[in-house]
């Protein structure tokens, strides 16, 4: 059976850590699901989105097409 998934190691600033954790608790999200759903809706992505959206101004409007908030 071919692999379906792969993991992936980066390094981040701590403070970027910490934030991703609590933007992906904010949204009822993993923190891997939060990430890979982050890396779908940034600009120039060649990703397929999902209904899920993390981008919003401050009046609740999505950004996607206008990039990251």
């Amino acid at each position: 059976m071919p692999r379906r998934s792969l993991s992936v190691t980066i390094s981040i600033p701590m403070e970027m850590d910490e934030q991703i954790g609590k933007e992906a608790e904010k949204h009822g999200m993993t923190y891997s699901k939060y990430v890979r759903q982050a890396l779908r809706e940034s600009m120039g992505t060649p990703f397929d989105c999902d209904e899920t959206v993390l981008c919003v101004d401050e009046n609740g409007e999505n950004r996607r097409s206008e990039g990251a908030a």
